[in-house]
């Protein structure tokens, strides 16, 4: 299920090319209807790491950190 709704989230992006930040060339619907498939994708993801005994939060905090190391912000 994760795989589809990634797939129908990535397709409102198929044919936008590169999105300004907020989305103001975007209709209000346009808005609406991606809200709703990220909201999908976040569910299932939760449910996902549920299923897998993973504590999502942590271990995106844990890759922020990771991040920092291996990109710092000065490079």
């Amino acid at each position: 299920m994760q795989v589809g709704e990634m797939g129908e989230l990535s397709e409102i992006f198929q044919w936008k090319g590169e999105v300004e930040r907020g989305l103001p060339n975007w209709k209000e619907e346009e808005k609406v209807h991606l809200g709703e498939e990220l909201s999908d994708v976040l569910l299932y993801l939760i449910q996902l790491s549920d299923s897998c005994g993973i504590d999502l939060g942590q271990v995106a905090l844990r890759k922020l950190q990771l991040n920092a190391v291996k990109y710092p912000v000065n490079k």
